[in-house]
């Protein structure tokens, strides 16, 4: 009985959480982010937590949490604010210092552009999630382009076929290959027809 008590006073700030992120979002104009993006890494993370068994919690704070620098800040960086920001909300919300350290953890190293030492787990599902998102949401990547980074066509769709061959080539986990390999194939098909 306590056991489920806990969990659903954990669902009850996970869901607080997520409100914020999504509040975040909303004032960046960047809701199409949470919706595409932020929501997909969780649902991956999740997904390679159950497999991996690890701790559901850590995945989901630090999947919903890993661009919230980003969202607040904007780019540049926003790994490392990310870190402090997501430590503000989770000592709010009281986590453990060991759930907040993992979810940090997490957080620091998920961006693919960036070589860090990946020292658990959790952090490995979360990074996998992050590129996994992208080629569950390949029209995310293509507004960000066109829209968000005014490219113009052929720098675009150079910028968006590099970033999925990067994604591809930094996934860490074999189950994380195997939800996306299709995905992949079907994309590099596409591009190919375009290549210079």
């Amino acid at each position: 009985m306590e056991k489920a008590k806990e969990r659903i006073e954990e669902e009850k700030m996970i869901s607080q959480i997520e409100k914020i992120v999504k509040e975040t979002c909303q004032r960046g104009r960047r809701l199409d982010q949470y919706k595409y993006h932020v929501q997909l890494v969780r649902k991956y993370s999740l997904k390679l937590a159950k497999k991996y068994k690890v701790n559901k919690t850590v995945v989901e704070l630090a999947a919903l949490l890993h661009d919230i620098g980003r969202f607040k800040f904007g780019e540049k960086d926003h790994e490392i604010f990310g870190v402090k920001e997501a430590e503000k909300i989770l000592r709010k919300f009281d986590y453990s210092t060991e759930i907040i350290k993992k979810v940090k953890d997490c957080i620091f190293v998920h961006r693919h552009s960036q070589k860090k030492k990946i020292k658990i787990l959790e952090a490995k599902i979360v990074k996998d999630a992050d590129a996994i998102s992208h080629f569950m949401a390949l029209p995310v990547l293509f507004a960000g382009a066109y829209i968000h980074k005014k490219m113009d066509p052929a720098k675009g769709w150079n910028w968006v076929y590099k970033k999925i061959d990067r994604d591809w080539n930094s996934l860490i986990l074999p189950e994380s290959r195997k939800i996306v390999k299709e995905k992949y194939q079907a994309i590099r098909s596409i591009f190919s027809e375009f290549k210079e």
